[in-house]
């Protein structure tokens, strides 16, 4: 059996002073607090309830949700449910939006 064993001291002093200058600290990936959401802790709550029932497919069911609000002409329930789907993926919350944008701008027949 061959067994991986690094040189003593690795990486070296010198080395790892270069790769870390400043304290490594977590950082939240969405780029927005959640106090900025102006809902803060009802929005976290209604996403962790979403995941919890829903698993990974919770942001899908909160842009499904927020879809049906707008079409249903709730702009309310349409801003919440985007919000819930922020918290649980930024990434597709932003899709929404554009589609919607683009919706709105094309012509109608």
């Amino acid at each position: 059996m061959l067994r991986f064993s690094p040189a003593h001291g690795w990486p070296s002093a010198s080395l790892s002073h270069r790769l870390v200058r400043h304290p490594l600290r977590a950082a939240n990936d969405n780029g927005r607090m959640l106090s900025e959401l102006g809902h803060g802790d009802a929005v976290l709550s209604a996403a962790l309830r979403l995941f919890g029932a829903h698993g990974l497919s919770a942001a899908v069911r909160a842009r499904e949700s927020a879809e049906a609000a707008r079409g249903a002409g709730d702009a309310a329930g349409y801003d919440w449910w985007l919000e819930v789907c922020h918290t649980l993926d930024a990434r597709l919350a932003r899709d929404c939006v554009r589609q919607d944008r683009r919706r709105n701008r094309a012509p109608r027949a």
